[in-house]
C-alpha cells in the first residue's frame, strides 16, 4: 500500500462510518433512526484538559402511524455511561428516545488510550483521535450512529532549549504598537512559527525556569506600562501597573530572569534596571546602570553559570556584561568579530542562553546594502559570534529561553523528530550512523550514509527503475524508514525507540504484524516533535535536495 493509498483507505473508512453513521440522520432505516452528537457537534476537537465530554443519543421511531420497539442501545467505548430508560422499550410513532452522558476527558494521553480501544482502525495515527460509536438494534434491523474526538497537546511552555521570540509592530511616529506576536524559532530551519498574539505590544520578553511561564513589559511611550504575563497561545494577561520612577515615554526592551526566580527589565532612553517579584508584579529594586560610555542594549539574558546578565552594545559593537545587583555594565575589550572577521554595523536583537550556559544572539551585519541577518553563537570569553544560519530578522524581535535547570518541574516530552528531519539534516544522520551499523532485522543493516539516505526517501509504490513495488515491498519501505527513524531517535537523541522484535525473521514480517509496528513507530517518531533539539547539538542546516541526491536505493 502506498503513502498516498493510505490516507484514502483512512477517508473511505471515515468516509463510510460519517455517511452510513454519524449522518444517519439523512439515511431512513426501517423503524428507527441513530444519532450522537458530543458537545453538540459531529466531531469535536479538545486541546485543553480536563475536558468535560457530553454526549448526546438520539433515538427516532421514524414510523409515521406505528410504535416500534427498540431491544437494544449500546455505546461500547463508554463503559462508564448508564444508558436509561434501558432497553427493550416502545417508542411511540414520530417520537424519540434521548439518552446523555458524560465523561472527563483527563488527558491528552486519556485520550490516546480510547482511540486505541475504539472500532475505528486508523485512529489513533499520528493525529491522536477517538471515534464513538451509538448502535441500535430492534427486529427488522439496526442503525448506528458516530463521533469523533480529535485531541490536541495541550500548549505548555516547558523548560527545553526551545527559542522564542516575541515581535510588535511600530506605530507612525516609531513606538511599539499592538498586535505582539509570540513565534518559536527552529534553528536547524531557520522557520519562526507563529504560536499566537496578543492586543498589547510588549516586549523584555523572559522565561521563568521556576513556574515555566513567559513575562514582559507591555509599553507604547504613551500609556503607563504593565507587568504581563504571555501564555503558550501567545495570549496576555496583566499583573500589574509598573511600579518605576522611569517617565510614562519610557519603552523598556530588554528582560530576563534571574537564578532565583526574579524578573529583570530594562529601559533604553533612562538605562534604568528594575527587579520585579512575578508573582505579585510588585518592584522589589529600580536602579540605574552604569554604563561605558555609549550604550544601545535590545536585550539580554542571564548567564547561568555566573548569574551576570550578557547583552551586545550596538554602540560599541562589543559583547557586554551587567551585574544585576550592582548596575555596573562592563564592555568586553575588543569589538566583536563574527566568523573570524571583523563585523560592521552589527546589531543584535535578541539574546539568549541555554542551560548549559551557551550564549546565542539573533540579529543582523553588513552594510546597508548588504544586510545578513541570522542566529549566532557567541564565545563569552573571546566576545566574538559565529553565524549559525542566515535568515530574516523580524522587527523589534526579543528573545527568551528556559536558562536554568529548575530540578523537580515538570519535563517535556522527550525529543524527537520524524524521517523527514533525518532525510534532511546530514549532521543528524551521521551522529546516528557513528554508533555503528542500524540493525534492521529481517529487513536488512544500514551502516552507510547514502544507504541510510536510500531508506529514508524511497517511494513505497515505485522502486528506482521505475518497476511498480507490490503490496508487501511497500510496506517494508514504509516499516523500514520508520524504523530507522527510531533507531536515530535513540542515538541521537536518547529516546527509547520501540522494541523491533517483530523484524527479528524472515517468518515474522506477517503484514498485519507489520503493518501495527509501523503505526506504533511512527506514532513514536512525532510524539517529541514539539520538544526542542538541544542547541548543543548545532543542528543547524538542513538540505533535502543534496540528500535525495546522494539516496541509494534500499534492497530488502
Amino acid at each position: 500500500m502506498t503513502d498516498e493509498e493510505a490516507p484514502m483507505r483512512d477517508r473511505k473508512w471515515l468516509g463510510l462510518l460519517f455517511i452510513g453513521a454519524v449522518w444517519a440522520s439523512s439515511a431512513w432505516a426501517n423503524d428507527f433512526r441513530a444519532e450522537k452528537l458530543v458537545n453538540g457537534l459531529k466531531q469535536y476537537t479538545v486541546d485543553t484538559y480536563p475536558e468535560t465530554l457530553r454526549f448526546t443519543f438520539t433515538v427516532t421511531n421514524i414510523d409515521p402511524t406505528l410504535p416500534s420497539e427498540l431491544l437494544s442501545a449500546t455505546a461500547p467505548l463508554l463503559k462508564s455511561c448508564t444508558l436509561l430508560p434501558s432497553s427493550p422499550l416502545v417508542v411511540p410513532a414520530g417520537s424519540h428516545v434521548t439518552y446523555q452522558c458524560e465523561i472527563e476527558l483527563e488527558s491528552y494521553d486519556a485520550c490516546l488510550t480510547l482511540g486505541i480501544h475504539d472500532a475505528n482502525p486508523v485512529t489513533p495515527n499520528h493525529e491522536v483521535s477517538f471515534t464513538s460509536t451509538f448502535s441500535i438494534g430492534w427486529d427488522a434491523g439496526a442503525s448506528q450512529a458516530g463521533t469523533n474526538v480529535l485531541c490536541l497537546p495541550q500548549p505548555n511552555l516547558f523548560c527545553d532549549d526551545t527559542v522564542y521570540l516575541s515581535t510588535a509592530s511600530r506605530s507612525p511616529e516609531g513606538r511599539p504598537a499592538p498586535p505582539s506576536r509570540l513565534y518559536i524559532f527552529d534553528p536547524a530551519t531557520g522557520t519562526l512559527t507563529l504560536q499566537g498574539e496578543a492586543a498589547l505590544p510588549y516586549n523584555a520578553l523572559a522565561f521563568n525556569h521556576y513556574d515555566d511561564i513567559l513575562y514582559a513589559i507591555a509599553s507604547d511611550g504613551v500609556s503607563a506600562p504593565r507587568f504581563i504575563r504571555v501564555d503558550a497561545t501567545g495570549s496576555s494577561s496583566i499583573i500589574a501597573p509598573l511600579d518605576t520612577t522611569a517617565p510614562r515615554s519610557a519603552i523598556w526592551t530588554a528582560g530576563a530572569v534571574l537564578k532565583d526566580g526574579s524578573y529583570v527589565g530594562f529601559e533604553h532612553s533612562t538605562h534604568r534596571l528594575i527587579r520585579i517579584n512575578p508573582s505579585t508584579g510588585g518592584t522589589l529594586s529600580e536602579q540605574v546602570v552604569t554604563v561605558p560610555g555609549d550604550f544601545q542594549m535590545a536585550d539580554f539574558a542571564t548567564n547561568p553559570r555566573d548569574g551576570q546578565l550578557y547583552a551586545f552594545n550596538n554602540a560599541t559593537q562589543r559583547l557586554t556584561r551587567i551585574d544585576p545587583l550592582t548596575g555596573v555594565a562592563t564592555d568586553h575589550p575588543e569589538p566583536a568579530r563574527i566568523d573570524g572577521r571583523s563585523a560592521e554595523n552589527p546589531v543584535m536583537s535578541a539574546a539568549v542562553f541555554t542551560r548549559d550556559g551557551e550564549f546565542f544572539l539573533y540579529g543582523a551585519s553588513g552594510p546597508d546594502t548588504r544586510r545578513v541577518s541570522g542566529f549566532h553563537a557567541v564565545d563569552v570569553t573571546t566576545g566574538n559570534l559565529t553565524r549559525l544560519l542566515t535568515r530574516p530578522v523580524p522587527q523589534l524581535a526579543n528573545g527568551a529561553m528556559c536558562g536554568v535547570y529548575s530540578w523537580g518541574s515538570p519535563r517535556p516530552q522527550p525529543t524527537t523528530r520524524d524521517r523527514g528531519f533525518f532525510g534532511a539534516s546530514e549532521s543528524a544522520l551521521l551522529e546516528c550512523l557513528a554508533y555503528g551499523p542500524i540493525a534492521l532485522g529481517a529487513l536488512g543493516e544500514v551502516s552507510t550514509l547514502p544507504g541510510a539516505l536510500g531508506i529514508l526517501w524511497a517511494n513505497p509504490a515505485i522502486a528506482s527503475n521505475n518497476a511498480r513495488r507490490s503490496a508487501l515491498e511497500s510496506l517494508k519501505v514504509r516499516t523500514a524508514r520508520e524504523a530507522l527513524t527510531a533507531v536515530c531517535n535513540e542515538r541521537v537523541f536518547n529516546t527509547r525507540a520501540p522494541p523491533l522484535s517483530a523484524l527479528e525473521h524472515p517468518a515474522s514480517l506477517d503484514p498485519g504484524r507489520m503493518e501495527e509496528l509501523r503505526q506504533r513507530l511512527e506514532r513514536h517518531n512525532h510524539s517529541g516533535k514539539r520538544t526542542a533539539i538541544p542547541l548543543r547539538k548545532r543542528i543547524f542546516a538542513v538540505d533535502p535536495l543534496r540528500a535525495m541526491e546522494r539516496a541509494e536505493e534500499p534492497r530488502f
